[in-house]
């Protein structure tokens, strides 16, 4: 069971532990998503592109949830 710890969830790794995980763009928007307070959906759009990404199509939704977020601005 997920207990926050590094390695349990691409989310909290990258947004809580500082780590790089993806690519430098995702690891970006995930951290601009976190700060605009998208964790939850952020968190379900990693979950959706899990366990072998394609990075291209993890970018784009990610670029699309921040676009809503800032939509919603």
């Amino acid at each position: 069971m997920p207990n926050g710890k590094p390695g349990d969830s691409p989310y909290t790794d990258i947004v809580t532990h500082g780590r790089d995980i993806y690519s430098p763009e995702i690891d970006d928007l995930v951290r601009e998503l976190d700060s605009l307070g998208a964790a939850i959906d952020v968190h379900d759009v990693l979950s959706e592109h899990e366990p072998d990404p394609n990075e291209d199509e993890l970018a784009a939704a990610l670029r699309e949830l921040k676009r809503e977020y800032e939509a919603d601005d």
